[in-house]
């Protein structure tokens, strides 16, 4: 795998987080539902450094890394809207636990391949 096939998802994540966090630090609204999405970030990211330093991003990392973010772009998705359409489209607590759900996932075979040495 290529440094920027690993990288793009990231670099994605990093644009979501960024307008998520600009939306809601315009509207005063920081909750614990966006703490918790930024620890989901920070997982996120230092698994792909540590999955690119030590050589484990293979493509099934960079499938379930861009299965993640697409995930997080749909849960974001109504946030990004205005607070009267974001009532009419509450569906992003079933997408934030599938996230998680992968991003688990990433630890578990990241962990698996480091300690098997595959």
């Amino acid at each position: 795998m290529s440094v920027q096939m690993i990288l793009l998802p990231l670099f994605v994540h990093v644009a979501l987080v960024l307008a998520v966090l600009l939306r809601a630090v315009k509207s005063t609204e920081v909750t614990a539902d966006g703490l918790r999405a930024g620890l989901a970030a920070v997982l996120f990211y230092t698994l792909t450094i540590l999955a690119l330093y030590t050589r484990k991003a293979d493509i099934i990392f960079v499938v379930l890394a861009w299965v993640f973010v697409l995930l997080r772009l749909i849960s974001a998705f109504p946030h990004l809207l205005s607070a009267e359409a974001r009532g009419r489209m509450n569906f992003g607590v079933s997408f934030d636990l599938a996230s998680l759900a992968v991003l688990a996932l990433m630890w578990g075979l990241f962990a698996f391949a480091i300690l098997l040495n595959i």
